[in-house]
């Protein structure tokens, strides 16, 4: 999220009353006499509430500049849905509010600042409001103006799908906005894998039909390419899934070697291995149908040697048929070269050849979808199609698809494990936008019997934090609203209740190997050697980073919501940052620039009796897109060129100290046997108001633990394409974290 530099910081609050009022909040309080603002049926005084901003530069500030990308030049976003809750504490004054109670008033402020409102110079502004007596305590809670609510925005900025604030803490509710935010755009999504998987399906059931075969069906009409004579009764529907690598379905025989180019394009097409997943993004498959019609092009060119081969070159021609229907291509040379060029054809020509194809398996195979089937697409241009899933805002390797050996068809995968790993299932409703930069404040207050004038108050938080007598002078004390108090102000910083993810990349070699020589070994148990690959700055650019370990939602404290009595398939989720800084260029040599992500703190409260409270691993995807200009084999599958693959790199915060804690506010969760309710000192990745650097580096075989797919990011046995150390500074740090191991 790159505009993340444009964030400003809230330091405090200050609340100023505006004329004398009665209580009695304790026996030996002196009674005063009511004043014209004090209403004795609501028990309220009229109040002035006066809040200070200071710039990220501001000396004294508990984080850095580089830590908030905030700076005293910075345009201030502005707050808005602000809330001010006011709380008569149980546990007395001086102290925090530690649990979901429900307060005294929860006061709706709006937009208490616009954008550019305020800055280093001019801090303060003055709003009117009523202050409950007896209130000991003060939260308040807000968020940076998003500006249109548009995908672009949420993109930038982030998105909370709601946010929710109320006077009963219990139902406070702040959650991460989905990605696939309507009904109607999911059911657009799934209308797009129902037709790819058709399409799919039916051109991999291609037959020889029953017809005798003819001059005309040849790639250079009116020659005979064959040279062997083709009978109609020669295995009439023949089915392209009957090559195989050793024998040949027409005689019997040793395989010949264009039937071995066929069995093998079919073998690679329904996928190796029985676990394995394939990504089916738009991009991925004209890709794979490019390679596919490359190698069907040169078998249907070539010149077959006996009848077994005369056939395939005819299988071949009705391959070329088939996939002729659903795409096109810019050069199809009849020399038998290379195809290239390809792309979809629309969403409706599909629809309309996938109705009237006779290449749909068996019953076995169910009910073949009919155009009404497809009613939200139909629309779809050639575009759309090819950049499925983007144009919902999702990674390439969100889509996953299978093929069913018995059914003969292929399937997208709504639940899954990608990659056969993680021990849970997770869909694409599971893919978040970043968070939204939100406020949080949680003080005890500051009294004073003065009354005192808006240019009293202290202007930075340096000065706001210092106890001098310049700055807080001897009228003031720590305690409650009392009938004699004048002046009210919170004692504490207001700060970030959101975290922010800092993420770098570098090399760490110039020269990296793939995977290929384990893949030839394990598909065809052939002896090859890795490819290597020179890199450059344009070698491979980072398009997203995907964050696993989110709870969507968090409470009162901006701590997760681990469980949801409204859901009981409530489960973490991934966030995907996919506005990156620089254009995602990784130099030659040297770091990237840094990408900043909002995401919210994962503390989890594993249990009472565990002292340690040990916290869980985070797993970050890289989203890195291939422009070496050749292709290479990640963990599974081969990484086309262009095409997007994902490296992973484990946090893990065990036994790290940390984090730094701040001097002049607690943050959950808190630590109530100490006094003023400290906050704990609980390691974890994430923590509110803190800023997690993960600084990763591609090695020299980080290649050969490259994702085609994103795997479950929630799981111990996915397998690492980085590595990092871990240290504490204002958040986790990660240094060297190596992409896919050594």
């Amino acid at each position: 999220m790159k505009k993340f530099k444009n964030f400003a910081y809230v330091s405090a609050i200050a609340l100023v009353s505006m004329a004398v009022f009665t209580a009695c909040s304790s026996s030996d309080e002196t009674v005063q006499e009511p004043s014209p603002n004090y209403n004795p049926e609501t028990n309220e005084v009229y109040a002035q509430f006066v809040f200070n901003v200071a710039s990220g530069s501001e000396s004294g500030m508990r984080q850095s500049s580089a830590a908030t990308q905030a700076s005293a030049s910075d345009q201030f976003r502005g707050i808005e849905d602000s809330y001010i809750m006011c709380a008569k504490n149980a546990a007395g004054d001086r102290k925090y509010l530690t649990t979901a109670a429900t307060v005294d008033k929860a006061i709706n402020m709006a937009r208490v600042a616009a954008a550019g409102t305020l800055s280093s110079e001019k801090s303060r502004r003055v709003l009117e409001m009523s202050l409950p007596l007896n209130t000991n305590t003060m939260l308040f809670y807000g968020r940076a103006i998003q500006g249109e609510n548009t995908h672009a925005s949420h993109n930038t900025y982030g998105h909370l799908g709601d946010y929710t604030v109320a006077a009963d803490l219990t139902t406070v509710n702040f959650q991460l906005g989905k990605r696939l935010e309507t009904d109607d755009e999911k059911a657009e999504f799934l209308e797009v894998q129902k037709l790819l998987a058709a399409v799919l399906s039916c051109i991999m059931e291609t037959n020889r039909g029953t017809a005798a075969v003819e001059a005309t069906d040849a790639p250079v009409e009116g020659i005979d390419p064959y040279g062997f004579d083709i009978p109609a009764d020669l295995k009439p529907n023949m089915k392209w899934s009957e090559y195989n690598l050793t024998t040949s379905p027409v005689d019997g025989g040793t395989a010949r070697q264009l039937e071995i180019k066929l069995a093998k394009c079919y073998k690679e097409m329904t996928i190796v291995q029985e676990a394995e997943l394939r990504n089916a993004s738009g991009y991925a498959l004209k890709e794979t149908i490019k390679n596919l019609w490359s190698i069907v092009n040169s078998v249907r060119c070539a010149e077959p040697t006996d009848v077994p081969e005369a056939l395939a070159k005819y299988m071949a021609q009705r391959i070329h048929e088939e996939l002729g229907k659903y795409f096109t291509a810019s050069s199809i040379p009849i020399n038998g070269g290379s195809v290239t060029g390809v792309t979809f054809k629309t969403a409706s020509s599909l629809i309309s050849e996938l109705g009237s194809d006779t290449y749909w398996p068996t019953a076995t195979a169910g009910t073949k979808p009919a155009a009404t089937d497809f009613s939200d697409i139909s629309g779809y241009t050639s575009t759309n199609m090819g950049q499925y899933p983007e144009q919902f805002n999702l990674p390439q390797g969100s889509t996953h698809i299978k093929f069913d050996g018995t059914k003969k068809t292929f399937y997208y995968v709504e639940e899954y494990n990608s990659s056969a790993v993680g021990s849970g299932k997770f869909t694409v409703d599971d893919y978040y936008y970043p968070a939204e930069l939100c406020y949080f404040g949680n003080s005890p207050l500051r009294v004073s019997d003065t009354e005192h004038v808006e240019t009293d108050y202290p202007v930075s938080v340096s000065s706001w934090n210092s106890e001098a007598t310049t700055s807080w002078p001897a009228d003031w004390s720590v305690g409650h609203v009392q009938s004699s108090t004048r002046s009210v102000a919170m004692k504490n910083d207001i700060n970030y209740g959101s975290s922010l993810l800092k993420t770098t990349i570098k090399y760490d070699v110039t020269t990296l190997k793939d995977n290929n020589a384990a893949i030839q070994q394990r598909d065809y148990g052939v002896t090859e050697e890795d490819k290597t690959i020179d890199v450059d700055e344009t070698s491979f650019k980072l398009v997203g980073v995907i964050v696993g370990d989110q709870w969507p939602k968090v409470g009162w404290n901006f701590l997760p919501k681990t469980t949801d009595p409204g859901n009981t398939e409530y489960r973490k989720g991934y966030i995907y940052d996919c506005a990156i800084t620089n254009y995602g260029i990784i130099p030659a040599t040297g770091t990237s620039q840094p990408n900043y992500t909002v995401v919210f703190d994962n503390y989890v409260d594993l249990t009472s009796t565990d002292t340690q409270n040990k916290q869980p691993k985070v797993y970050i995807a890289l989203e890195l897109q291939n422009n070496t200009g050749v292709d290479f084999f990640g963990k599974d599958n081969l990484i086309a060129n262009g095409s997007n693959f994902y490296l992973i790199g484990e946090l893990d915060p065990t036994g790290k100290y940390g984090p730094v804690l701040p001097t002049y506010h607690a943050l959950p969760p808190y630590d109530k046997t100490q006094y003023g309710d400290a906050t704990k000192t609980v390691p974890r990745v994430f923590i509110q108001d803190h800023m997690t650097t993960a600084n990763f580096k591609i090695g020299v075989n980080s290649l050969k633990y490259a994702y085609l797919t994103v795997p479950d990011l929630r799981s111990s046995s996915v397998t690492l394409g980085l590595s990092v150390d871990l240290e504490w500074s204002a958040g986790l740090e990660f240094n060297n974290v190596l992409l896919g191991g050594e």
